[in-house]
């Protein structure tokens, strides 16, 4: 007897031909270059170059925070270029980001600007939201920061702030 064989999954990420442009006219400026790539899933990926070659733009297209200009994104089995709304807004929120420059709100606590992120789900993750936050910032180490204000926050702290704020919601797994 043999057995089937396994069921073949596409990549969470798909780029294909990429690219993307700022500017208009004259001052119109080729940011991303026919970019192909492709992230499998349960791989670290990295990506590397010098200031200005493209990666923070390239993750803000797969991340849904762009319009695709030209080229494919498939992010989750959704299209991005010419997707509808609905279509981002869906895909973003199976997504969770850390900024590079944390991006907390300075006149919202810690706990506060976690359960920003939470809100993003709707009604359901904002029923508990509260244990939820809590719960990842003490899982963080900063059980005991939780009132504190950004600007009262090493920058570490900031840091496991903005890891909380992605959007863990009551019952999701974080270990």
């Amino acid at each position: 007897m043999t057995s089937p064989l396994p069921r073949q999954t596409q990549a969470p990420v798909i780029t294909e031909g990429l690219n993307h442009w700022f500017g208009e006219g004259e001052a119109r400026k080729q940011a991303l270059y026919d970019v192909t790539l492709s992230i499998e899933r349960g791989s670290l990926t990295v990506l590397m170059g010098p200031s200005g070659s493209g990666k923070t733009t390239l993750l803000t297209l797969m991340g849904c925070l762009r319009d695709v200009q030209d080229g494919r994104v498939c992010l989750l089995g959704s299209e991005l270029n010419g997707a509808d709304n609905n279509t981002l807004v869906r895909s973003r929120r199976k997504l969770g980001f850390i900024f590079q420059a944390h991006n907390l709100h300075e006149s919202l606590t810690a706990l506060q600007n976690v359960r920003m992120g939470l809100e993003v789900h709707g009604r359901k993750a904002m029923t508990n939201w509260r244990e939820a936050a809590s719960r990842v910032l003490t899982i963080l180490g900063l059980e005991d920061r939780m009132g504190y204000l950004p600007g009262n926050l090493s920058g570490g702290q900031k840091q496991r702030v903005a890891v909380a704020r992605v959007g863990w919601k009551p019952g999701d797994c974080f270990c």
